[in-house]
């Protein structure tokens, strides 16, 4: 069934079984460690963390941009038995301080540029104790005087020696955060053989080896860089190239410099990498492969340009699920990994025939291979695994055969620019404005193939707030993509018999 091994074990014994082969690079300096040297960073961190006053701390959160420390922090963690608590670095207000607080984290690893969003709400963050800083002391000093302030550089540790985890491969590792499929972000609870499990099945049908360097630009606090093209580029002793943000001006030429072979491409990626003007550097790169979900771009077309190989659809995977069906070479269905099963069933729960679509439902034949529920919210975790199946909320199809095909999402969830973004935390910022009485958000087509986000707003009486004045507001409380495309003011929200505002109707309205 794999390997069973905590990630901090894993690391060590990559160390040692690949020496001085270069593990990870940043993208934007080049910078770059070997195996031997990225573990010798990790065992530096963890020693010194283990001297602060507050070491004892289970849950340690994470807000920072991508970087050679936040990856190595991640593993350092794991080697000394806390707990990594991923932190969107795009959050703002509300959702941002539930996040934090959910945990109770005493610790924060950030830099300078998260201050102003943590300034904004460090008044109500009653647990947190310790900021360790790799940028931006001073400032630190004004803003957050109540809290003990860390040099990151200044803790690490002389000692580089591997520390032996006391962990099983099934406790607890990180929790990294979801839209899922109703209400607020929640903390999914993620097991170190989940990380493994979902890596380890990248390797074949990627075709993986030794040889492979991966790309990727997109959020550490996300398991699809961490887990689904960093970790499984570890396993196979190739190379990972990680980017603070996606850059359509130096993808092909940092690609092309750095060697890459593979990388996921997100689907609003892949229409700008079509639709950018032809370059000379169009088929000078070493790119072999990608994988892209949604793909609004044909493969055929998309390969004739580039000189790759697209994927074809069929794989399934969710911060909640894991990693549940992989996608084949050639052909359009996704094969169920052996430690799932999974069914399509209707509103009552009852299967479907093959080829009727319904809704997507998961279980586990392992321990630790999904998430293990929602931290701190057992309602939550309940409400999805209901009839001895986690429910998906999202809708597909299987065929005669056992293959899986993906349709689309039933569940409230709204797909900006590869984040998942709750429609309750966008209406929930909207409606910390004194003026706004009601909000309503819905995803309405964008032009990359995923969504925007269209607000539906009514204003208490007498208030002349406009749209524009509205998006503003949105913008300060919170994430870049989750500030609304499109606000629309009402006289009357419609609502269905429950009260609640009735988004069918909102979603016929003319813009």
């Amino acid at each position: 069934m794999g390997m069973r091994i905590t990630l901090g074990e894993l690391i060590h014994k990559l160390a040692n079984d690949h020496e001085d082969r270069p593990a990870i690079t940043m993208a934007e300096t080049g910078e770059t460690l070997s195996y031997r040297q990225f573990d010798n960073f990790i065992n530096q961190i963890a020693h010194g963390f283990l001297t602060l006053e507050h070491a004892s701390s289970r849950y340690v959160g994470i807000m920072h941009e991508n970087a050679l420390s936040y990856l190595a922090m991640t593993y350092a963690l794991k080697k000394i038995d806390r707990v990594e608590v991923s932190i969107n670095r795009a959050f703002r207000g509300p959702a941002l301080q539930r996040m934090i607080n959910l945990t109770e984290c005493r610790v924060l690893m950030t830099s300078e540029a998260h201050f102003d969003a943590l300034a904004e709400i460090v008044d109500e963050l009653p647990h947190l104790r310790t900021l360790i800083l790799t940028s931006g002391h001073a400032r630190a000093a004004t803003l957050f005087p109540r809290l003990e302030r860390l040099d990151f550089e200044e803790m690490l540790s002389e000692d580089r020696s591997h520390i032996v985890s006391s962990a099983k491969d099934t406790d607890l590792a990180a929790i990294m955060f979801t839209s899922g499929t109703t209400g607020v972000s929640k903390g999914c609870m993620l097991s170190h053989r989940y990380a493994v499990r979902t890596a380890e099945n990248m390797i074949e049908p990627f075709r993986l080896t030794s040889e492979d360097v991966n790309y990727t630009p997109y959020p550490l606090s996300h398991i699809g860089p961490a887990y689904y093209d960093i970790l499984p580029s570890f396993m196979v002793g190739g190379r990972a190239v990680l980017r603070d943000h996606f850059s359509l001006s130096n993808f092909w030429h940092e690609v092309t410099h750095h060697g890459v072979t593979w990388f996921m491409c997100l689907g609003s990626v892949q229409q700008l990498l079509y639709s950018a003007p032809p370059t000379g550097l169009d088929r000078k790169h070493r790119v072999t492969r990608i994988w892209s979900t949604p793909a609004p771009v044909s493969g055929e077309d998309f390969n004739a340009r580039f000189g790759v190989h697209v994927m074809p659809g069929g794989g399934y995977g969710s911060t909640d699920a894991g990693w549940v069906v992989v996608p084949q070479w050639d052909h359009p269905g996704g094969k169920v990994l052996p430690h799932f099963d999974i069914a399509i069933v209707d509103e009552n729960d009852d299967p479907v025939p093959p080829g009727q679509k319904g809704e997507l439902v998961i279980r586990p034949k392992e321990p630790g291979v999904m998430a293990d529920g929602y931290f701190g919210m057992p309602e939550k975790t309940l409400e999805t695994r209901r009839n001895l199946w986690f429910h998906t909320g999202d809708i597909g199809w299987i065929d005669e055969e056992g293959l899986f095909y993906f349709t689309c999402r039933m569940a409230e969830r709204i797909r900006v620019r590869g984040e998942m973004v709750s429609g309750f935390e966008v209406e929930e910022g909207a409606l910390s404005h004194p003026d706004i009485e009601d909000a309503a958000a819905i995803g309405v087509p964008a032009a990359m193939g995923e969504e925007d986000i269209r607000l539906f707003v009514t204003l208490k009486r007498g208030s002349g707030l406009d749209a524009d004045a509205i998006r503003e507001h949105c913008r300060r409380k919170m994430a870049k993509f989750m500030v609304p495309a499109v606000v629309t003011v009402l006289d009357e929200m419609p609502r269905t018999t429950t009260g609640k505002p009735e988004k069918g109707k909102l979603a016929e309205m003319p813009v």
